[in-house]
């Protein structure tokens, strides 16, 4: 996985150079924190200072976000002991959008050096953003995007992710049946992007047939109770196309009312990982798991560290997005390799991966 992606990486960083070598520089955003940031790097070098870094997650209800807030906090405590990092203040709001916008401007009242937030709206927190900006603080967002140019947004494709899923699901069904959805936390940017790809796929296979779409909150025990509806509801049920923390529910609910497993798309969750082995085994079930990795946290601490440090970027932008490429999808020709590498890791666990310091090191001068 890793000798994956250092090789994805470094198509990448090659690929920058290149334009930078060409002149050009239309993947480097504008009017955002980062020009601002990278701007100020251009004086003379300065002693690295500790800085003060808050984090502001939204919703806290599964397992994801607690291995997400994990991965940021263990590389706060590695940049502490190196002299970069004074203190880190984390902060979960849960979904109320309010919440978390009073939260955000306490950590502007606590004079926080570099923001990092996990945003509940991909618009609604666009003013309190531009507010510490204006403040001379790093806004990363991560995750999930917001709208906003002042911030750098690290995130996966949403969308892209949304289309991997739906291509593999309309291929298994053939192009045709009937389908649910069991989709994630309702108004949240990755739900919203995530649904926008799968239906850019569904929409060009018009023999399947949308029965309707439920939200499961990318949470287990909600998408078990939410899919046990849906059966009860729905005689026949060809597939259910869903997404992280919530494929699990959706086999528990067809195994407790004694039916069929439809075709399901699938995760990498530990638990999950170790249920899909035991149907492939028993009776050939088939699923596709693609990596939302928690450490993409991590990946956003360590660009901002730098970015505060004075280090110019050469990171691949669009706009003001860094897309970080996943290198793990699993199918059941993968499963069993994927599945030994957390043989030793809890039935909570996602398969993670972010970028090492030695990648970080290379995407900035």
């Amino acid at each position: 996985m890793k000798r994956s992606l250092s090789i994805v990486l470094s198509i990448m960083l090659a690929s920058v150079l290149v334009l930078s070598a060409c002149g050009k520089n239309e993947n480097k955003p504008s009017n955002s924190a980062a020009s601002s940031s990278a701007s100020a790097s251009q004086g003379e070098s300065k002693e690295i200072k500790p800085i003060v870094v808050g984090v502001s997650n939204g919703y806290i209800g599964n397992g994801w976000r607690t291995q997400m807030t994990e991965a940021i906090e263990q590389l706060a405590e590695e940049y502490k002991q190196k002299g970069w990092i004074e203190k880190i203040i984390v902060q979960h709001a849960g979904v109320d959008v309010n919440n978390q916008i009073a939260q955000i401007r306490n950590m502007i009242n606590a004079k926080v050096d570099l923001l990092l937030i996990d945003p509940n709206s991909e618009t609604a927190l666009n003013p309190v953003i531009e507010e510490a900006v204006k403040k001379g603080i790093t806004v990363i967002t991560f995750d999930q995007p917001v709208t906003t140019p002042k911030s750098i947004n690290v995130v996966i494709d949403q969308q892209e992710f949304g289309r991997n899923l739906a291509e593999w699901f309309v291929n298994e069904l053939g192009g045709k049946g009937d389908i649910v959805i069991v989709s994630g936390l309702a108004g949240s940017s990755a739900n919203v992007n995530r649904l926008i790809g799968m239906k850019e796929v569904l929409a060009k296979n018009p023999d399947i047939k949308v029965l309707t779409e439920v939200n499961g909150n990318w949470d287990e025990a909600n998408a078990q109770q939410v899919t046990s509806n849906l059966i009860a509801s729905y005689p026949k049920i060809d597939g259910v196309l869903t997404q992280d923390g919530m494929a699990l529910g959706v086999v528990n609910a067809f195994q407790a009312a004694n039916k069929k497993l439809p075709v399901i798309t699938g995760e990498n969750n530990v638990a999950f990982l170790k249920k899909w082995k035991e149907l492939k085994d028993s009776e050939g079930f088939s699923t596709y798991g693609q990596n939302n990795p928690p450490g993409i946290g991590a990946t956003a601490l360590g660009i901002g560290v730098r970015m505060l440090q004075g280090q110019k970027s050469n990171l691949p932008m669009r706009d003001n997005t860094f897309y970080y490429p996943i290198s793990t999808h699993i199918k059941n020709d993968s499963l069993e390799a994927e599945l030994g590498k957390v043989s030793d890791k809890p039935d909570t666990f996602t398969l993670d991966e972010h970028l090492s310091e030695d990648q970080l090191n290379a995407f900035f001068e």
